[in-house]
């Protein structure tokens, strides 16, 4: 089973998201920043859904650290925000995310870019990105 590892400080987002996806995937939802590196280097996901703003900060930082740790660069990370400026996306695709997707999250859209984000990772072109 594929894994997903969400990271958000809003406990309605974390539970809205393992709802969704938690039958289609191993699910584990953290809260804070260093909580969401320790399981990504620990557990090694398929995937990170990353708040743009996990502990009320940029995350930027946060994914470049993922982004130069061996253990986790090649995980892809869609970054998730209830809203941002086109500015601020452009920041974090150059940091290294591979998507960008608006909170709430609608099921359809969430499987989706999750999905997408598998498939690069699985054919080898998410390095490429």
């Amino acid at each position: 089973m594929k894994h997903v590892l969400i990271a958000d400080d809003m406990p309605t987002i974390l539970e809205q998201a393992e709802e969704i996806i938690g039958d289609r995937y191993k699910v584990t939802a953290v809260a804070s920043a260093e909580e969401m590196l320790k399981a990504a280097e620990n557990e090694k996901p398929d995937v990170i859904l990353m708040d743009m703003y996990l502990d009320q900060t940029d995350s930027t930082e946060l994914l470049r650290e993922l982004k130069e740790n061996e253990n986790t660069k090649n995980i892809p990370v869609i970054m998730t925000a209830t809203d941002a400026s086109v500015m601020e996306i452009s920041r974090y695709y150059k940091a290294g995310a591979c998507d960008f997707m608006k909170k709430p999250f609608v099921e359809n859209i969430l499987y989706r870019r999750i999905e997408v984000a598998f498939a690069l990772k699985e054919a080898g072109l998410y390095e490429l990105i």
